[in-house]
């Protein structure tokens, strides 16, 4: 039997992430609190280095007398200008600590001390309620409503009212599109192929930008925009699916969190735009199973980004067009035309 990756495109869903630290560090919320999409949940140390200081030499004393001098325990966090160890007295010498700190071992007069950047901080990525704390290391956030994924993302997280800049899927994303366009929008629109359009959606102070694909040669500068882009599709001139196209028009001015995560083939985690409200729906299978009359999404050329509805399933291999073999489906296209792609090429929209 395959297995079909999932992809949601989905006008009414429940959904928990998981928001975690790499390490442990401080959860920020608790259970049943409500957290927008920047709300920071959980964060922790940032070590940047280790020096050394040698309380023998810089006292002038022996490895006992040091080891009774020192004022600080393994473990402690420490400020700049924090006493370490004095020897007391009338003329008492002391030995401050050089910059913010944690002890991290001290051994015969000698202090190794660890130090920190800024710290890491996690965000809860999505609009919605904290279900479950997960130790020292995050929580769960879980929240309803209108749910698109796409397979590419910059990594930035906001939150804003969707716009819909584009007539129909087809269109390109043009300047005179982005003139109409709220500050402060997620603004969703077809495809992209020249940097001034980037450049123009940065002088507007968008919160975040949804697109069904971008020229493959403005990625650099995809990366580096201050606001999350999700692209739906992925590379090249391709229209946004009508699925998700008709989501964003559905809840046009509604306001949404966009996760601009980097999709993880491995985990299923997607880059994700969430339009939230009340609901009582079940939450989304992640994978699911090839069958007649599912929608599916065509993920590789020649009909790459194209949606269409299983007819029949063939798990046997059997002969494609391009003359190989493989498991492979029959579809029927949304302008109606049957073509036969592998199961390899598909993903299910749920």
């Amino acid at each position: 039997m395959t297995y079909a990756p999932v992809v949601h495109y989905l006008r009414q869903t429940n959904i928990r992430r998981e928001r975690l630290l790499d390490v442990p560090g401080r959860v920020l919320v608790s259970p049943g609190q409500k957290v927008t999409s920047n709300d920071i949940v959980a964060e922790s140390a940032n070590p940047t280095g280790h020096f050394f200081m040698d309380i023998r030499k810089l006292l002038k004393v022996d490895t006992e007398t040091a080891d009774k001098l020192i004022q600080r325990k393994k473990g402690e966090r420490l400020e700049k200008g924090d006493i370490l160890a004095e020897t007391g007295g009338a003329f008492s010498r002391v030995v401050r600590a050089p910059v913010n700190c944690l002890v991290t071992e001290i051994n015969a007069g000698v202090m190794i001390m660890e130090t920190h950047g800024e710290p890491v901080r996690i965000e809860a990525g999505l609009p919605g309620f904290v279900r479950e704390l997960k130790g020292e290391f995050g929580v769960i956030i879980e929240s309803g409503g209108a749910l698109v994924q796409g397979v590419w993302g910059n990594g930035r997280i906001n939150a804003g009212p969707i716009v819909v800049l584009c007539d129909s899927p087809e269109q390109e994303l043009t300047i005179r599109q982005l003139e109409g366009c709220a500050r402060g929008s997620i603004a969703v629109g077809g495809y992209c192929y020249t940097g001034e359009v980037f450049r123009q959606a940065s002088e507007m102070q968008l919160n975040g930008l949804v697109l069904s694909a971008i020229n493959p040669e403005l990625v650099e500068l995809a990366e580096n925009l201050s606001f999350p882009l999700v692209l739906i599709e992925g590379f090249g001139k391709i229209p946004l699916n009508e699925t998700a196209f008709n989501i964003f028009r559905e809840y046009e001015k509604r306001d949404a969190g966009i996760n601009a995560m980097k999709w993880d083939q491995f985990s299923g985690n997607r880059p994700e735009i969430l339009i939230p409200f009340q609901n009582q729906a079940l939450q989304p299978p992640e994978v699911d199973k090839f069958a007649p009359g599912q929608i599916v999404h065509i993920k590789l050329p020649p009909h790459f980004g194209e949606v269409g509805t299983i007819l029949e399933r063939y798990d046997a291999q059997i002969n494609l067009p391009n003359g190989l073999r493989a498991p492979a489906a029959v579809l029927r296209k949304q302008n109606g035309d049957r073509i036969t792609v592998p199961l390899a090429n598909l993903e299910l929209i749920i």
